[in-house]
Parts: structure tokens; C-alpha cells; sequence
């Protein structure tokens, strides 16, 4: 069923940067953001959880033009990167905030994200299981003659909690060492300490919403 789909391959570093002042060390070593989005996120699950189980998750999020439904698959992380497959699709910002709103239910929707959650598990109901709010400042950035977007996360959980990150996509695998290394011996000329975000942001509000 798998080739019917568009499914692409998301390949990811991601850096806990642990507090405020090591964002503002980051920043201030980048200088000038090349842009700036802010992101409202949802997650939705049936009850008893029927696509966690099968490693899935799906998000609806609004940005500040566009929406997107993505369904990303098992986090298949090793010690340097974050490899996950996903099929996302985008939607009218509008409808995207209706979802997150309970306003319009998101599995009515006729896009390849839900057209494969209904041949995969059937015809289900689904909830908003979290929600949270992200600021992502995006940087081009050049690592051995080539660009990367360095996105810088700020992100503001219901329970008050906020964390900071630095996410990196890659093209492919080979990708991954050169990039790692690079923001490693950055990160250590900026006097951050270098630690691998092992938990998405999903994860750690299902965690802080007492539901993991």
C-alpha cells in the first residue's frame, strides 16, 4: 500500500540548547534571521491511541500562511540523527486553525495524510490528544560548502514549560557526520553544552500533559 503514497524520508539533527541563554548564545553568533514563523501545533489520536501504537503520530499545524497535515512515522533515531518517514500535505491556513479549534474534524478531509490513516486503520474517530505553540527562527547557513536551514525553536507547552532546540534536516545519511561534527565544535567555541534532543516535541508534551 506504502507505494500508492508520497511518503518522503525526514532526516533530522536535533540539539537540546537546555535553556534561554544558550538560544541567545546561538543567536548571537548567527546574526541576522533570515525569517521568522510561529506555529501552532495539534496532535490526534483515537482514544485508546490505535496510530501510537503502530508508531505514528499525526499533526495538524497552522504557520502563518499555511496549514499542513502531516502523518510521520517511527522515530527511528540513532545516536546522531533523527529518521522518521512522513506524508504531509498542506491545507488553507483557515481550515488548519478550525481543526486545531474542534471546529471541523480533521479525518473528514479528502488529502493523502488521512486517505492513509483510513487504509491503514479504517474509518477511525480521532481527538486532540496535545497542543503547544512554537516560535522557529530560520537561518541559512553554510557547513562545508553547503546550505543548511538552521531552524531555532522556541516552544511553549500548556503546562507553562518552554524549551529551546536547534533543528537541522539533512538530504541523506551521508549528511549526517559533517553536520554533527560541525555544530559540535561550534557549539563547544560558544560554551554550549552539546546534547542530542532524544524526544520529540510530541513525546514531551503527552509527558508534561501527564498522558505519557
Amino acid at each position: 500500500m506504502s507505494e500508492l503514497y508520497h511518503i518522503r524520508r525526514e532526516i533530522e539533527i536535533k540539539l537540546n540548547l537546555e535553556s534561554f541563554t544558550n538560544y541567545l548564545k546561538l543567536i548571537g553568533f548567527l546574526g541576522k534571521i533570515d525569517k521568522e514563523e510561529q506555529q501552532v501545533n495539534g496532535f490526534f489520536d483515537t482514544e485508546d491511541k490505535k496510530l501510537a501504537s503502530d508508531g505514528w503520530a499525526l499533526r495538524v499545524r497552522a504557520e502563518d500562511r499555511v496549514g499542513l497535515v502531516t502523518l510521520k512515522g517511527m522515530n527511528t533515531a540513532d545516536d546522531i540523527a533523527s529518521v522518521r518517514d512522513e506524508i504531509e500535505e498542506e491545507i488553507p491556513h483557515g481550515l488548519a486553525l478550525e481543526i486545531l479549534e474542534l471546529k471541523y474534524d480533521v479525518m473528514s478531509l479528502d488529502i493523502e495524510p488521512i486517505r492513509y490513516v483510513k487504509d491503514t486503520w479504517g474509518d477511525i474517530a480521532v481527538a486532540k490528544l496535545v497542543h503547544f505553540e512554537n516560535n522557529r527562527k530560520v537561518k541559512a547557513f553554510k557547513i562545508c560548502d553547503y546550505m543548511y536551514d538552521l531552524l531555532l525553536d522556541t516552544t511553549h507547552f500548556p503546562d507553562g514549560s518552554v524549551d529551546y532546540e536547534l533543528e537541522v534536516e539533512v538530504d541523506n545519511e551521508q549528511q549526517v557526520e559533517v553536520v554533527h561534527d560541525y555544530l559540535q565544535k561550534l557549539f563547544t567555541s560558544l560554551q554550549i553544552p552539546f546534547q542530542v534532543q532524544e524526544k520529540t516535541k510530541y513525546a514531551r508534551a503527552l509527558e508534561r500533559a501527564g498522558m505519557f
